[in-house]
């Protein structure tokens, strides 16, 4: 019994004493306002820390779901279809020391890709100069000008043809000095990026450069910009040394391992104005010697033999003795084009919700030969017009007709009809509705 009595007297006193050291901690909590304030603070300065990282990121992203119409289409191909024209998504992070990091991505069925990833180092200093590494797009006023806020629905001919894929991969210098409306651009590439090739595949590099000037009224209420742009690189030949000229007359680089030129000249020019709601004209020209590499294509010729067909469980097996084949392969030759090519945009503001946009390009991939001559290389005028609702600040209902207007000649003949004027013409009219929701 004595030994009860002490053991209940223990636990006693070891409850009390705990109840106690927890009333102390508190009491002195209490009476410490200020180690419990900076404890508070900690915290939230913490909280803060992580928030204003946060901040720093943005992500950002639009997706365009497409139907079209097809005027003619050559069977068993469908005359419609709906589709996924691109899905991005962008992150970006942006410090205050000047520096940007951005990352997009295309999320289009089938086109898993990587669009832009670039860094950007803006000097701390006179805040004028900037340097860009990485895959970003060429310094093209339309090839920089977002697809998520083009008021038609795809690039011109010219720029598609000159500047596949839009983007390169490679190093941009660009000044924007804060006392003059000047902006110049000038960037180094690697000059044979197509979306898959991650490196040069030879020593020489394109070099872009350009020079934009915009001038405002005192009022703000028209605008113009205009400028140069000059392009200068060269593909290196690999399978042959002999080159079909603009005249399709032969000539010979020398030796296989040589390079061919390309350069070109560019001007564009831009108005604006608040006159009638809002008024826009865009244009470019561009013209110059492009170079494109000949391509090996192995052909197959067999003879002789005979061909033995035994049919079993609904499966043909066909099997051929005594055939020979033989394998040659053919090599066209590499080619320089001299080209010309522009747009000219018309855009009409019509009200808060709505935008009238018209488009007339056009790229001519031979400018010294025409008809027969020109084989394949016949110009393209291409007219698009495009109706854009704002359903709101995130919504754009786009409505579109683009007609395609191609040179004829013995080449293309056979799908010729008569388009909406009257004329001889490629019937490959496109109608086309696209939802473009962004965020």
């Amino acid at each position: 019994m004595k030994k009860i009595l002490i053991l209940f007297f223990l636990l006693f006193a070891v409850r009390a004493f705990t109840q106690s050291s927890k009333v102390d901690s508190l009491k002195n909590s209490i009476d410490d306002p200020q180690s419990n304030s900076k404890s508070i603070e900690n915290r939230l300065a913490s909280t803060e820390n992580d928030v204003s990282k946060l901040k720093k990121i943005k992500i950002s992203g639009y997706v365009q779901a497409q139907y079209e119409y097809y005027d003619k289409a050559p069977k068993p191909v469908p005359d419609n279809t709906f589709f996924i024209r691109r899905a991005r998504l962008k992150t970006s992070y942006e410090t205050s020391a000047g520096l940007k990091y951005v990352v997009e991505s295309d999320f289009s069925t089938g086109n898993i890709t990587v669009k832009d990833a670039y860094a950007v180092v803006n000097d701390p200093w006179l805040k004028v100069f900037s340097l860009t590494m990485g895959q970003f797009c060429r310094p093209d006023y339309e090839v920089e000008y977002s697809s998520g806020t083009r008021e038609v629905l795809e690039y011109s001919k010219v720029i598609t043809s000159l500047y596949p894929g839009e983007r390169e991969i490679g190093a941009k210098f660009e000044a924007k000095p804060k006392s003059l409306p000047i902006l110049c651009q000038l960037a180094v590439f690697n000059g044979n990026f197509t979306g898959i090739e991650p490196r040069d595949f030879d020593n020489g590099k394109d070099i872009m450069a350009r020079a934009v000037y915009s001038y405002k009224t005192k009022t703000q209420n028209m605008g113009i910009d205009f400028g140069l742009n000059y392009y200068f690189g060269s593909v290196r030949t690999k399978d042959s040394k002999y080159v079909l000229n603009t005249d399709n007359s032969l000539d010979s680089v020398g030796k296989i391992g040589d390079n061919l030129r390309k350069k070109w000249l560019g001007t564009e020019f831009r108005w604006y104005s608040n006159f009638l709601g809002g008024i826009a004209v865009k244009a470019e020209y561009i013209f110059g010697q492009n170079a494109f590499l000949g391509v090996s294509t192995p052909s197959v010729s067999q003879a002789g033999g005979t061909a033995t067909t035994t049919f079993s469980n609904g499966t043909t097996t066909v099997t051929t003795t005594g055939q020979s084949s033989t394998t040659k392969v053919v090599v066209s030759p590499n080619k320089l084009r001299n080209f010309s090519g522009f747009y000219v945009y018309l855009l009409k503001t019509i009200n808060a919700k709505n935008q009238f946009a018209l488009r007339y390009d056009s790229y001519d991939p031979n400018s010294k030969l025409s008809g027969d001559k020109a084989g394949s290389d016949t110009y393209l005028n291409t007219i698009c017009l495009a109706l854009n609702h704002f359903f709101d600040e995130n919504i754009r209902i786009t409505l579109a007709y683009t007609m395609p207007i191609s040179e004829v000649n013995s080449t293309n003949k056979a799908t010729v009809g008569k388009n909406l004027f009257g004329n001889n013409d490629v019937l490959n009219n496109t109608i086309s509705l696209r939802v473009q929701a962004k965020f």
